[in-house]
């Protein structure tokens, strides 16, 4: 119900069926293995353990989005959305939580952040997290509107001509934001070892 009522209850009469499975079988890894569910349509199908029914709120979410907005465009963006619209992240403020990769990484552009796992971001948890938090800044910028657009844009694998494209941008603007966002979560984080990639280090969009 709380997911819902950031969608303006668009979903208040859906109902999303929930397969629990001890044989279920993930789809790629997303965090330590495989995930712990999948979502196709409003069918959330989870990995049962134990005697306790354990559902994360990221799998209700997708399952709202798609209620709401139909299919996505491409499933790692939804994904993200997914992570936005529940608004944290292993408990805490997602802003916060990737200001710390942030620290840990150095500050990656949306480029970076839009290429399939193993690349700059060698695990997919703070890919996910940083992707999460993307969408968040997007949403703040932007509003419910852009996300939609984001997340309803057709793309076999996200990419920058893609993205710029349904968000009527171009590659400088996108990262202009991106990188002023995380820089006001970094603002208020301790401060790191010079090597470690704080703001301090962090090139800005359009210089070299």
């Amino acid at each position: 119900m709380a997911l819902d009522k950031k969608l303006g209850d668009v979903d208040s009469n859906e109902k999303i069926r929930v397969i629990f499975d001890t044989n279920f079988s993930g789809p790629p890894a997303i965090e330590n293995g495989q995930q712990s569910y999948s979502v196709t349509r409003k069918t959330i199908r989870a990995k049962l353990t134990g005697q306790t029914l354990r559902l994360p709120a990221a799998a209700d979410a997708e399952a709202l989005l798609y209620a709401a907005w139909g299919k996505p465009g491409n499933a790692q963006i939804a994904r993200w959305i997914a992570v936005w619209l529940v608004g944290n992240w292993r408990g805490g403020e997602i802003g916060m939580a990737a200001a710390q990769v942030e620290q840990r990484l150095g500050h990656k552009n949306v480029a970076v952040l839009l290429q399939n796992p193993g690349g700059e971001i060698s695990s997919p948890s703070d890919l996910t997290l940083l992707g999460a938090a993307w969408i968040s800044e997007i949403a703040e910028f932007g509003g419910e509107n852009a996300v939609r657009k984001l997340y309803a844009a057709k793309m076999a694998h996200p990419d920058i001509a893609n993205v710029t494209q349904a968000l009527s941008t171009t590659p400088l603007e996108l990262d202009r934001k991106w990188q002023m966002w995380m820089y006001s979560y970094l603002a208020g984080m301790p401060s790191a070892p010079r090597n470690s990639g704080t703001p301090m280090d962090m090139p800005m969009a359009g210089r070299h």
